[in-house]
């Protein structure tokens, strides 16, 4: 479940996040009020009721700092957060060193990498001689405590901003794994066809579809000209072989699914290729069948884009 965690403000999380932790930890959490906090949004001094479990509770004095992010694919490992984490290390060093905190929990909205994270943590620790430490990304949140606690979600009207981005993404992945098999076959092909796609795809009528779909040139240029282009013949030729009219057909369904999808998610993105980038998250991250071909992936949501079955004409 996705509570679309990026569309609230900074402060409504914060608030969200003291909420949570008045559940896991008790009830005497204090907030903070928006300014310069030092590096806390909330405190925490006692016995933890159910942090990290109910058999193995945290004690002492607690820290409590969220870090909100608007960008639907945001990760603890871009180097954004880690600047983030360089800055609050000072901080904490500055508590520690003040005897204010034994423990430290950051929250945030971004995607939780298990080895980054565990990184992050153990960097924290070494550097500010704190006792306990823990990195909680939007997945816990989401599955873990706003799962669990329904109450919460009515609170902040998180159930409203939800509508999955759910599609048949394991049809689309025996089209790719099925491409990826037969582009041997196809070198003579691809030869002859490569300067017209040249010529039909940089016309001059794709500039304003870009603009309907706020998709930047620089992208249009760098990525879908000068990388995804020169396979757009392999995908013609594949898809009109008699051979793969089944992936044809799956291939259709799963175009008209995500655009679909993508006209009702589409204010949840700024740019368009923020729209690629997620979808592609989405189909890869995890499969372990799409390894040597992930590449494949980005090339044919490109080409549904250029022959107008997603995003605006």
């Amino acid at each position: 479940m996705d509570y679309r965690l990026e569309f609230l403000d900074e402060k409504t999380f914060e608030d969200l996040i003291n909420t949570i932790c008045q559940k896991i930890l008790g009830t005497g959490i204090i907030s903070f009020s928006v300014g310069k906090d030092g590096g806390k949004d909330g405190r925490f001094t006692g016995t933890a009721q159910s942090f990290p479990s109910i058999t193995d509770n945290w004690k002492g004095k607690f820290i409590i700092q969220a870090k909100h992010t608007t960008n639907p694919i945001a990760s603890c490992s871009d180097s954004e957060f880690q600047s983030i984490v360089i800055r609050e290390i000072v901080r904490i060093k500055k508590m520690a060193k003040n005897g204010d905190i034994d423990n430290y929990l950051l929250f945030t909205n971004r995607k939780y990498t298990a080895l980054k994270g565990e990184e992050i943590c153990k960097k924290i620790k070494r550097e500010t001689g704190i006792k306990n430490c823990e990195l909680i990304g939007k997945e816990t949140i989401n599955n873990g405590y706003l799962n669990a606690n329904k109450d919460i979600v009515k609170q902040y009207k998180l159930d409203l901003l939800h509508i999955g981005f759910d599609f048949s993404d394991e049809e689309i992945k025996e089209v790719i794994i099925a491409f990826k098999e037969q582009i041997p076959a196809n070198k003579k092909y691809i030869k002859e066809k490569v300067e017209s796609l040249k010529y039909d795809y940089s016309h001059i009528q794709k500039d304003l579809k870009n603009e309907k779909n706020k998709l930047s040139g620089d992208y249009y240029k760098n990525e879908i000209l000068s990388k995804s282009l020169m396979e757009f013949a392999k995908i013609e030729k594949f898809l009109n072989d008699p051979i793969n009219s089944n992936l044809k057909d799956f291939y259709f369904d799963t175009a008209n699914e995500l655009n679909q999808i993508i006209s009702i998610k589409r204010d949840n993105f700024e740019a368009f290729e923020e729209l690629f980038v997620y979808i592609y998250k989405l189909i890869c991250d995890g499969s372990e069948i799409l390894k040597g071909g992930k590449r494949h992936v980005t090339t044919f949501l490109h080409y549904m884009y250029v022959e107008c079955l997603i995003g605006k004409r």
